[in-house]
């Protein structure tokens, strides 16, 4: 089953604008948090999700963005203070982002992704609070 894209093109031109990068004119919707995948950009994404004027779409990219770049990039996730402040958003606004979780926690195909056993714990920590 596909999952719903919570994000637009506008989206993805007001992200691209603000974490200073232009991708290729052939990156699909669908395809741009994994195209645009990059550990030099974490910094920039975290701090356009605290960005005042982000909203709904722009946090669910963002987290898009950011979970392709722990699991393409080969980024070592434990003791990062990077992944540390990117699950922290993510918990902090866990109703918004719980769908995300779930589809990375738990993938249709039944292979887990790296980041997997961390998000089934982060989702089980969420559950348990009610």
């Amino acid at each position: 089953m596909e999952h719903e894209i919570p994000w637009t093109t506008h989206t993805i031109a007001r992200l691209n604008t603000r974490l200073g990068v232009t991708p290729d004119d052939d990156i699909g919707v669908e395809d741009w948090p994994e195209a645009m995948s990059d550990p030099a950009l974490v910094d920039a994404a975290l701090a356009a999700y605290d960005h005042p004027d982000a909203g709904d779409d722009d946090r669910a990219l963002i987290v898009e963005l950011l979970l392709n770049t722990f699991e393409f990039c080969s980024i070592e996730r434990e003791g990062n203070p990077d992944w540390r402040r990117m699950l922290d958003r993510i918990e902090r606004d866990y109703a918004e982002h719980a769908p995300t979780v779930a589809r990375w926690a738990e993938p249709e195909d039944g292979n887990p992704w790296l980041v997997s056993a961390e998000l089934k714990v982060l989702q089980g920590r969420m559950a348990a609070r009610g």
